[in-house]
């Protein structure tokens, strides 16, 4: 959750001249983590759509038609599913869709966020083998590749986190521009990642909703039928020292949840559970009893705060911060929690370093920069762009050694 205070609503929209960009292809250092896909042969003439979504290196062509009854119900309300129909590669799809976000929304004449549920009518209709999917205007990231950037990392380094790509979208016939396509976590993505995927999902509804409290916790899924487990959850959360750790190492994937505090200090994901008590969800896997916390809203990872610096890298960057949550506060409490992160983010240092984010950054630019330029709905200016990429490029050469840095002064 962001402060809602700084919305996102259009403050310098430009009508651009020329074409809008194209669908383009480039290649691509990003890895192929659990849940990608190859692009498929298109040698032969399909009978269906081809492709992956969520590549992250092609800018997908989709179009959304609504009537005019749909589009008046989402300039009325917005939240409520609408009927549209999606059009991909000469195919189209019946589909329901509605507006998103909190401080990132935007009304269907600017620039909205959109959650498209492809078999909401025909359950079992899907769109290159998804059933939802969700266009995200990441309007406060001027560079759109934020969440690209970070949900990768997780991916590749064994965190269970969304896939992402790009699309082009038009509706109604109008150019909407570049959206950053991101998997929601549904029944198929805990079928990627989970043994279990029959368990429970929750979310926080609000800023500062800890799992100490269910009546704040929002039920994505309720297969197990009951809170029961979250309950306990919270009560452990409140025990301190010893019993805290006991506990927790009973009900917490243990492995994941050092990996949690590591990865969102590793890319400054201070939007986040650790550090602003926001933006998390929380899987329970019944077969192991265990949970796991998954994260979310990328768009303003890499040190960047808009409405507190007007540059990137300098908001969330000291390491001892990320102690907001309860459970993330006990942590920083016990030795030998701390320790265990901190040896996590020395080998998130490495990680990072081998990843060569800087190089990432330069094929985004190669596959998104046209687009982004030209997108008629922008938030941000030319030079708000290039000015974030050479942030993030730098970002990349810097935060390696200040991981290490800090990891040394604990484990020394």
């Amino acid at each position: 959750m962001i402060v809602a205070l700084w919305a996102c609503t259009p403050r310098s929209i430009e009508t651009l001249d020329g074409d809008s960009a194209s669908p383009s292809t480039v290649d691509t250092a990003l890895e192929v983590a659990p849940g990608d896909t190859a692009i498929e042969d298109d040698s032969a003439t399909p009978d269906r759509p081809e492709g992956d979504l969520y590549d992250p290196s092609v800018i997908h062509a989709l179009a959304l038609t609504l009537s005019d009854d749909a589009y008046r119900e989402l300039e009325r309300d917005g939240r409520e599913f609408v009927p549209a129909t999606l059009g991909f590669q000469g195919f189209e799809y019946e589909v329901a869709i509605h507006i998103k976000g909190s401080s990132s929304w935007q009304s269907i004449g600017d620039k909205p966020s959109l959650i498209v549920d492809v078999n909401y009518y025909d359950p079992e209709q899907e769109f290159l083998g998804l059933k939802k999917f969700y266009l995200h205007n990441d309007c406060y990231d001027p560079s759109q590749m934020s969440s690209t950037l970070s949900y990768g990392f997780y991916r590749e380094w064994g965190y269970p986190a969304s896939r992402s790509g790009f699309a082009q979208l038009e509706l109604n016939g109008r150019d909407y521009g570049l959206y950053v396509v991101v998997e929601p976590h549904n029944d198929d993505f805990l079928q990627t990642w989970f043994d279990d995927p029959n368990g429970n999902l929750y979310e926080n509804a609000s800023a500062y909703c800890d799992v100490t409290d269910a009546s704040c916790m929002e039920v994505e899924e309720n297969d197990e039928g009951n809170d029961l487990a979250l309950r306990t959850l919270g009560e452990a959360a409140r025990l301190s020292g010893d019993d805290w750790e006991t506990a927790m190492r009973a009900q917490l994937d243990w492995d994941r949840w050092v990996a949690y505090l590591a990865l969102e200090r590793t890319v400054v994901h201070w939007d986040s559970y650790s550090y602003d008590l926001s933006n998390y969800q929380l899987y329970h896997e019944p077969n192991r009893d265990k949970w796991t916390f998954l994260t979310q809203s990328m768009d303003l990872d890499f040190g960047y705060r808009p409405w507190s610096y007007d540059d990137c890298g300098m908001y969330g960057m000291d390491l001892d911060k990320y102690d907001m949550g309860m459970l993330a506060a006990s942590c920083e409490s016990s030795q030998s929690c701390t320790t265990e992160v901190a040896t996590a983010v020395m080998a998130y240092a490495d990680l990072l370093e081998a990843a060569d984010g800087a190089a990432r950054v330069r094929e985004l630019d190669g596959l998104i920069g046209d687009a982004v330029r030209a997108d008629p709905r922008r938030y941000w200016s030319d030079g708000d762009y290039e000015d974030h990429v050479a942030c993030l490029q730098d970002f990349f050469e810097v935060r390696p050694g200040q991981l290490r840095d800090w990891a040394e002064t604990i484990l020394d």
